[in-house]
């Protein structure tokens, strides 16, 4: 019965590590399947011409403007997830950090990374210019 305690005590902590590692490595991917990290006239694969009409060139630049739009979105999931890892091992996980009552454990076991209810992330959404 303590085993199974213990393990039920540790699951949130285990799913937000492996959920870390996953959004690292498609963030990594994503970017060098890109070329993000190379020039873009690599990517391209020569000289770019400097005409703008260039269709190679213009599709490269939006491949590679929605492919940085990704990298950042999976960062930003990562670094939530951090959060949620951080406050879990202060012992304030499930606790919303915006009116400090418990975050529903519907809403955990929904969305482990988590830290805020869903009112206040809507608050902290609207204020922040952002969309579900």
């Amino acid at each position: 019965m303590a085993k199974q305690k213990r393990k039920e005590e540790n699951a949130p902590e285990e799913r937000l590590e492996a959920d870390r590692r996953l959004l690292a490595l498609l963030a990594a991917q994503c970017g060098e399947e890109a070329g993000l990290h190379r020039p873009l006239n690599d990517v391209v694969g020569g000289v770019i011409t400097g005409i703008p009409e260039d269709t190679d060139l213009a599709q490269a630049l939006s491949d590679r403007e929605t492919t940085d739009l990704l990298v950042q979105l999976l960062d930003q999931n990562r670094e939530q997830v951090e959060r949620a890892l951080e406050r879990l091992r202060e012992g304030a996980y499930g606790i919303c950090e915006g009116c400090g009552r418990a975050i529903p454990e519907a809403r955990l076991k929904y969305q482990p990374a988590a830290t805020r209810c869903v009112e206040c992330q809507a608050h902290w959404d609207r204020l922040n210019g952002r969309t579900a």
